[in-house]
């Protein structure tokens, strides 16, 4: 069993003690499917600066976040295990003048990580949760692949997803089995009506989201796949119009003629380093209230894939809407693709 926690913020161990204590963390870490290293993979020493300090802080996070990648989201449609890539496992000991310090175990802490954050708020070590997925009503495509929810099982109990259609009222139940995985917002049984989806732990819900199937006649979606909150891939959907810009860049100088009798046909004013890069405004469609939280966690991610191709945001300031004073909610966002329009990169 571990305890699941952030390490997008800092992630403080600590040790306390009088002034002149030397003290020692060790960190152990892996993805699966390895196990723990013999020797520790990291090793964090320094004394105790006084009594009235008392204590000694490691931030372990920048050591575990080395082991965590999200590279591409994978569309599903059952109940998947994650990418052993997307989460770390890291157990600690922490010594004080030689000596462990545990409660009787072997290690101090045994930490499942993922690559999420805390708000301010939150204070010191935010507590992560199973379900890796803001509660609220999405909005999904009517056709097609729709998203995935994350969850973990750790660091114990009987976890199930329940899939109810608002319309029919069919039900449908799956247990999930993996330490880390996904299953997809609605089910092919479903698919084409607004489904409640409740995480249980023990037959007790935990969490409840309301997919909505959304049919876009006009436009064509763009699919927004970001690492969320809470370390995993998210899907929203833009369902409106999008416009597509590219932006030309350069670098330009005068060149000096070789002789007064210069010739006409060579231009004085030359340019290298032309590169580009391309840009697009989407918009989400009418949205519900919730979606405010969709869009800072959005704007705070730093991975982004819009149809699968890498952006970054360039929107860095944004509304975030009410319904009693904007009545009809849609949000607007930039994004510029990222990297150059030509492989100077290579």
């Amino acid at each position: 069993m571990a305890d699941i926690v952030k390490v997008r913020s800092p992630y403080i161990v600590e040790i306390s003690g009088v002034a002149g204590d030397e003290t020692k963390v060790e960190l152990f870490l892996w993805n699966d499917p390895g196990s723990v290293p013999a020797n520790a993979t990291y090793t964090l020493d320094k004394p105790i600066p006084s009594t009235t300090v008392g204590k000694a802080s490691y931030d372990i996070s920048p050591y575990v976040r080395e082991y965590i990648e999200h590279d591409t989201y994978t569309e599903i449609t059952s109940q998947t295990a994650a990418p052993v890539t997307e989460y770390a496992y890291c157990n600690v000991k922490s010594y004080k003048n030689g000596v462990l310090q545990t409660g009787g175990g072997s290690y101090t802490e045994e930490l499942i990580c993922f690559d999420g954050y805390g708000y301010f708020g939150e204070g010191r070590n935010p507590a992560q949760e199973n379900a890796m997925l803001t509660e609220g009503t999405y909005l999904i495509k009517d056709s097609g692949n729709s998203g995935g929810l994350y969850y973990t099982t750790e660091p114990s109990g009987t976890w199930t997803a329940v899939y109810t259609g608002q319309l029919t009222g069919g039900t449908s139940t799956i247990n999930l089995t993996n330490t880390v995985g996904y299953i997809p917002y609605t089910i092919a049984a479903l698919a084409n009506e607004p489904v409640t989806l409740e995480i249980k732990e023990s037959a007790v819900t935990q969490y409840t989201y309301n997919f909505i199937p959304t049919c876009e006649p006009k436009y064509t979606p763009v699919e927004c796949d970001f690492v969320n909150k809470w370390g995993a891939w998210q899907r929203i959907i833009f369902f409106k119009a999008n416009q597509k810009t590219f932006e030309r860049r350069e670098t330009a100088y005068k060149l000096m003629p070789g002789d007064t009798n210069y010739d006409v046909t060579v231009g004085r004013r030359q340019i290298f380093n032309v590169n580009g890069e391309e840009k697009i405004t989407c918009n989400t469609g009418w949205v519900e209230e919730s979606y405010d939280e969709v869009m800072r966690q959005l704007m705070l991610s730093e991975t982004i894939k819009l149809d699968n191709v890498p952006y970054n945001i360039e929107t860095n300031s944004l509304k975030l809407q009410q319904g009693i004073n904007d009545n009809n909610i849609n949000y607007k966002l930039d994004f510029v693709l990222a990297a150059d329009k030509l492989n100077y990169n290579i």
